[in-house]
Order: C-alpha cells, then structure tokens, then sequence
C-alpha cells in the first residue's frame, strides 16, 4: 500500500528548462548593459564559469549554487565579485521564481493527496535554500511532509543516501513510496535500488501522471483488503 509520495522537483513539477531559459536571458541582458560585454563574452564566461564550479565540487548540492556561478563568471570577466555576485543571483533568481508554474497535474494529485492521508516528499538536488523558495513561488509548500535536498544529503540522486534519508524522515517502510520524477537514472533507478516503487515523469506525457499515481495508489489499497 502507497502510505507517501515522493516528488523530484525541477522538470516534474514545474517545467524548469523554460524557466531558466527565460531566466538566463534576463541575466545576460542585464549583463550586457551593465558591464558593456558582447553577448558572446557572456556566454562564453558564464559556461566557464559553470564547468569550474561543477569541477571543484561535482555530485552535491553546492556544485548547482548559483552564487558560486556568479562569483566565477565575474572573476573571469575581470568585475569585483564582492561587489556583484548577489546582484546577478538576484537577478537570475527573481526572473525563475517569477515565471513558474505547476504542471496542471500538480494541483489535484497534491489535495487527493492530502485528503486521503498520504505523505508527500520531495527528493531534489541542488540546495536547500532555493528549493525552499521554489516550493514557496510554486503555492504547494504546505503539501510537503518531508524535503531531502543533495545539500543536505551530500550527494546527489541516485545516490543510495538521498533516497535512505526520504525513507526514513517518511517513517515508512520503502515499499510504501511511491517516487516520481522525469529521469530515469536518477529518480527511476534510485527509487528502485531503494525498494521504492517509481513512475517517470515525461512532459510531453503530464497529463496522464495524476491517472498512474491514482492507479497505483488504488491498486495498494484493494491488495490490502485482499489481504
């Protein structure tokens, strides 16, 4: 019997590429103005930037820290980080808040959710403090039971220890969780390894996630009274 069920957050919630697509051209813009770059010297810097910070500290939370890509970028682009680096991460982070939105499937599984008693999770890389405020723009941060984020943990999905933890801070067994989540590898696999059950999230498929979770959720429930 499903007893929780556990969320990725970014691209199964809500849809994250074109949201940080739209986010990553308000900064460019910004920065285009502000420090008089060509557009090719922000990309080129800001993708050195990004492959520096992922290199030193790969497979945790701080490895996606949008601060430590703006430090960096401004360092490459020879700008006083202490002077700038909150700036673009504001900038950044107030145009991805700002243009978010649960996928119409969010909604309606998170109240079936809740009237039935069922926990709900999220297991989501990057950093606690964001993912925070995702939930909270978002308009769902009073569903979630439970939040395990790779700061947190220490390592990212499919790490053993991302899912460990959701289970124990659930307090059921894993064969009660159900995850969902958009990659196969990370939130598919790990579930798996866990002995949680697992369905993938595809984007082009959303509408049809409240139907295999409510499935799920049911066919638990009548084995139980079989039983």
């Amino acid at each position: 019997m499903i007893r929780a069920v556990i969320f990725d957050l970014d691209n199964t919630i809500y849809d994250y590429d074109v949201c940080n697509e739209r986010a990553m051209n308000v900064l460019e813009e910004y920065c285009i103005q502000k420090f008089s770059m060509t557009r090719i010297r922000f990309r080129q810097n800001f993708e050195f930037a990004k492959k520096v910070v992922k290199k030193r500290i790969e497979d945790t939370g701080a490895s996606h820290n949008r601060m430590l890509y703006m430090q960096n970028f401004l360092e490459k682009s020879g700008k006083k980080p202490a002077l700038y680096s909150l700036e673009l991460y504001n900038v950044y982070w107030d145009a991805m808040l700002a243009d978010m939105r649960p996928f119409p499937y969010v909604r309606p599984l998170f109240n079936y959710l809740s009237e039935k008693q069922i926990k709900t999770g999220v297991l989501t890389d990057l950093t606690a403090h964001i993912q925070h405020r995702k939930l909270q723009a978002l308009g769902i941060a009073e569903y979630a039971d439970v939040i395990v984020t790779s700061e947190e943990a220490g390592k990212e999905k499919p790490d053993r220890c991302m899912f460990d933890l959701i289970i124990e801070k659930s307090g059921f067994e894993p064969e009660e969780l159900l995850m969902i989540g958009d990659s196969y590898e990370k939130d598919i696999l790990g579930a798996y390894a866990a002995g949680m059950h697992a369905i993938l999230f595809r984007k082009e498929m959303k509408e049809s996630v409240l139907e295999q979770c409510l499935e799920m959720i049911t066919r638990g429930e009548d084995e139980k009274q079989d039983s």
